[in-house]
């Protein structure tokens, strides 16, 4: 669901409820004002009128934050893998011979696969030269995948899990929102979804 600047009618709880609620637990480069803006954006949402409401707010807020946090840490994981994948193909990439190969190893595979990871010409380059070898994007990201699915799996249990919280907590804060009960009720799951995610992305 989109909206633009002008269409979304910020609500605000009152700062006594806000000094309640206490400082969300940010780790790594997560930055408060993102962590607020997914607040008030579900705060817009619910409109609390008392502690409860906040509570519940900051819960739904919480649960749709670990699930961007788990997203994030996924996509690291995949491309970890990737670059591991490529890391080991790029010897193919080598002058032809024993010689060549140990060469390339030595001196320059590293070199071409910190800029595979960060130049997107050099990264389209590498990948067009180990596709023409049999080994396309496509099959780098399945074995990225199999070699992580231990760990894939275990994030996507995790956003299940976080989803099933928060949309509890939407419920209950329903309770404190005869309007937004409503609107809950006749949702479907994926309309939840894309509102209270949208502004976490």
């Amino acid at each position: 669901m989109s909206h633009t600047p002008s269409e979304i009618s910020v609500y605000k709880p009152a700062n006594e409820f806000i000094q309640i609620l206490g400082k969300p637990a940010l780790v790594g480069s997560e930055k408060l004002e993102d962590y607020e803006r997914t607040f008030y954006s579900v705060a817009s949402a619910i409109e609390p009128t008392d502690v409860i409401g906040c509570m519940l707010t900051k819960d739904v807020t919480d649960w749709s934050w670990e699930m961007r946090r788990e997203r994030i840490i996924k996509a690291a994981i995949i491309k970890h893998y990737q670059k591991e994948v490529v890391a080991e193909l790029l010897p193919l990439l080598a002058t032809p011979g024993q010689l060549g190969a140990t060469t390339y190893r030595i001196f320059q595979a590293d070199d071409d696969l910190a800029d595979w990871a960060i130049n997107p010409e050099t990264r389209a380059e590498i990948n067009a030269a180990l596709a023409a070898k049999g080994h396309n994007e496509s099959s780098i990201l399945a074995q990225a995948y199999m070699r992580g699915g231990t760990q894939i799996d275990a994030i996507d249990r995790r956003i299940a899990s976080y989803e099933r919280r928060r949309n509890t907590a939407l419920k209950e804060a329903g309770y404190w929102n005869e309007r937004l009960l409503r609107r809950l009720e006749q949702a479907a799951p994926e309309v939840i979804e894309g509102e209270f995610t949208e502004a976490a992305e």
